[in-house]
């Protein structure tokens, strides 16, 4: 075996090892550059493909605006209707003539050409296209590519309208040499344009010269391969087919082409370079390579460890590294940059989530947090609940933007009392002072915090509720602190000076009006048989007949037992569901009233109404359709509405109470004396009676004041015409006065109690010749 010497040795390895390096490095080139190569030829196409797509459509654009120009054009839309060939034709030559169009043509709805100032449309032909004709029709419009007598044109095809479509305009630019070499020289790219029909060209436009078209071509970049990059086989056309128009027998194709000679020309230089310099350089550029690696690494990987520390919460460092290396202090500077902002984010974030947008105090999860950390740290606090009564319609009368100022003023004015300040929702707001208050010093924050508020020259009063909680006697909970708060102001509002302090009983009656808010709905819905109407007669004291009985709703539930009327109204009334109880109410009373004139009781039936049922302008005519469904009379009918209901909205009320009078139904005003009614706004309702409330009743034989109300109250109905109802007439002395003094009817026990309909009408029949005074 032959030996060699150390340093033949030492050379052929270092020798074998450039050859190693070089080949791999010329591989390596070869296949990256290669790569390459394909990539910007693709791009170069997209952008080509993209630039010849936007000359287009800008060219369509142009088109459009033009036709829409002529068939906007009254003259020529009167041409067309008139069907004057002599003036569509001039028309369509002068309107081409001013806007450089080369084709302008007139086809009628069927299709058939019009005019044309084209020699390859002649007039009274069909058009070559009927699917665009068709299309133009359905679409309204319609762009395409067209041969027409040998040359191409890029057309659009409006509607002419008057107001219905009457006919098809057409206006077209020729597609020529002059378009393809303005493409070229934009796209930097080999244009063609080949219209063929049943696989014959019949038309053909190119900027290739006759030395490229005998160029090999390639179908996009996907179908080079590694022989395409051999110098000798480098005279290909990179080719990408865009279809411009296709129908059943003609399509339209535009070729956009790259040549790969300059490009691979490029590469087989570089090929040559890096051979000569790749010997020389491979162990310099390995050693540099190391240092240089090294260089960039140690500072990427504590830029990485840092990423992990921020993403972890870490905003705390002040100089991340330190690098000469422009990119690397660049990199640096925006992971500060990252990590001050990701801070900020996340700071701003947080504040969102804890605090009311609108007026900068903590929100409802904020301020349970508070809570809920007081309550673990065993402190003792007060919580106010203060709440906007009526709120809506301050955003309804002054608008939303003085709403927001309202509750940003509020909210600036709790913030001046100290403690801590939260906005629950709408117009509820929730604050803990920083001690306990006395009665008399929420009294003057409640005075204080409904002082006016200017706004645009408009003075704005807000009423304010105030529900006071001692935690944690009163909860031990932020959940049920929030629920009692809530239950605790709806209290208030009720109450005259709307403050109060949270009571266990709440809870009790909170618990018990959701379960009459549930089985009255249920009731409700499936008509069960725990409703029910009771029927109490009137008597007529000019008379002494009964000719009027008022109709009472009473409910017995299975779960709850008896539930007053003026229990579960009122519960109705809050949570949205009288208008269902009214429904329910009137249906079932014309329904009995069908069944007494039926057997021959002949009686008014009185129905409550509040001031919600007459507003819902939907009611009474449903009234009207139910009655004339059971052939009933308006007089059959009468409706009762209390007084404090009318005084609170006397102007909507009132026009809808004249619609009831011009219906025939009768009116009275129920509970009167229990209101604010002024002489004059007594005198303008659309009524017929008067109903005293039964307080002034009931112990009329004993009690002069009451004597003397009665009595004025009757002089002062029947001087306004009005006739008077006396409820809760309980012994003959006081029927005997209510006769003596004019009152024209009485109800209560001492005539009958509130009995269901049949039990009524075998009382009427008992008691139809009774006579009750003298009795």
């Amino acid at each position: 075996m032959k030996s060699y010497s150390l340093n033949q040795n030492v050379f052929r390895l270092a020798a074998g090892l450039v050859l190693l390096s070089t080949i791999a490095i010329l591989l390596s080139v070869w296949s990256s550059t290669t790569e390459h190569a394909k990539r910007e030829l693709a791009e170069s196409l997209e952008v080509a493909r993209y630039v010849v797509a936007e000359v287009f459509s800008n060219r369509e654009e142009q088109l459009f605006t033009n036709a829409s120009v002529l068939v906007d054009d009254f003259g020529f839309k009167s041409a067309v209707a008139s069907q004057d060939n002599a003036t569509i034709t001039s028309t369509l030559e002068n309107h081409g003539n001013r806007v450089g169009a080369d084709m302008m043509a007139l086809l009628s709805l069927s299709g058939s050409i019009t005019s044309s100032t084209s020699e390859g449309l002649q007039s009274g032909q069909q058009f070559p296209h009927p699917q665009l004709v068709q299309n133009a029709l359905q679409q309204g419009g319609q762009n395409a590519f067209i041969v027409v007598n040998n040359e191409l044109y890029q057309v659009l095809f409006l509607l002419v309208e008057a107001p219905n479509p009457i006919a098809i305009a057409a206006i077209g630019f020729r597609i020529d040499g002059s378009v393809l070499a303005r493409l070229k020289s934009i796209t930097l790219s080999e244009i063609a344009i080949v219209a063929e029909k049943q696989d014959s060209i019949i038309f053909k436009q190119t900027t290739l010269n006759d030395a490229q078209e005998n160029y090999n071509r390639v179908n996009g970049v996907d179908e080079l391969s590694w022989l395409s990059f051999i110098p000798s086989n480098q005279a290909q056309l990179i080719t990408q087919y865009i279809p411009l128009f296709n129908d059943s027998d003609t399509k339209i194709t535009l070729e956009l082409s790259k040549s790969a000679q300059t490009l691979l020309t490029e590469f087989a230089k570089l090929q040559k370079q890096i051979s000569i310099i790749a010997a020389l350089l491979l162990a310099v550029s390995l050693f540099i390579a190391a240092l240089f690696a090294r260089r960039i690494s140690k500072p990427l990987h504590r830029l990485s460890a840092i990423s992990q520390e921020i993403a972890a919460g870490v905003y705390s460092h002040k100089k991340l590294v330190k690098s000469h290396t422009t990119e690397i202090a660049a990199l640096s500077d925006s992971f500060q940059s990252m990590q001050s902002n990701i801070q900020m984010r996340e700071e701003q974030i947080q504040f969102q989530a804890r605090h009311d947008l609108l007026t900068g105090l903590s929100n409802r999860y904020h301020i349970a947090d508070v809570i809920n950390k007081k309550l673990n740290n065993k402190e003792s606090f007060d919580v106010i609940g203060i709440n906007i009564l009526s709120f809506r319609n301050v955003n309804d009368v002054f608008g939303y933007s003085n709403g927001d100022l309202c509750l940003h003023t509020l909210a600036g004015r709790l913030d001046e009392l100290g403690g801590v300040a939260a906005r629950l929702n709408g117009g509820e707001f929730l604050w803990m002072p920083e001690s306990r208050l006395s009665s008399n010093d929420l009294a003057s924050i409640q005075t204080e915090l409904e002082a006016p508020i200017y706004a645009e020259n408009v003075e704005i009063t807000l009423k304010l509720s105030f529900g006071e909680l001692h935690c944690p006697e009163d909860a031990d909970g932020p959940s049920t602190l929030l629920k009692r708060l809530a239950i605790t102001l709806d209290h208030a509002r009720h109450l005259p000076k709307h403050r109060v302090r949270y009571s266990p009983d709440f809870d009790a009656e909170y618990t018990r009006r959701i379960s009459i808010i549930t089985e009255l709905k249920q009731a409700l819905h499936r008509d069960s048989p725990e409703l029910s109407l009771v029927y109490q007669p009137k008597l007529c004291l000019d008379s002494g007949s009964i000719s009027h009985a008022e109709a009472l709703m009473r409910w017995t539930s299975k779960n709850l037992g008896f539930v007053g009327p003026d229990e579960f109204i009122l519960v109705a009334e809050q949570a949205g569901l009288i208008g269902a109880v009214t429904d329910w109410v009137i249906k079932r009373a014309i329904n009995d009233t069908k069944t007494l004139v039926d057997n021959n009781v002949d009686v008014c039936v009185a129905i409550n109404l509040s001031a919600k049922d007459i507003l819902n302008t939907s009611l009474l005519p449903q009234i009207k359709s139910h009655i004339a469904e059971a052939g009933l009379s308006p007089t059959q009918l009468s409706f009762e509405i209390t007084e404090s209901d009318l005084v609170s909205d006397a102007q909507g009320v009132y026009s809808e109470l004249c619609l009831y009078r011009e219906a025939e139904f009768t009116l009275a005003i129920d509970d009167f004396g229990t209101g604010y009614s002024s002489l004059s706004y007594l005198k303008s309702l659309p009524v017929n009676e008067l109903k005293i409330d039964k307080s002034f009743v009931l112990n009329l034989d004993k009690n002069q004041s009451d004597q003397q109300i009665v009595k004025t109250i009757i002089d002062l109905a029947h001087n306004f015409d009005l006739k008077v109802i006396a409820e809760g007439v309980e012994t003959l002395p006081s029927l005997s006065l209510l006769n003596q003094w004019g009152c024209n009817y009485a109800q209560g026990y001492f005539i009958s109690r509130p009995v269901p309909v049949e039990q009524f009408m075998q009382w009427y029949k008992d008691n139809k010749n009774t006579d009750w005074i003298s009795q």
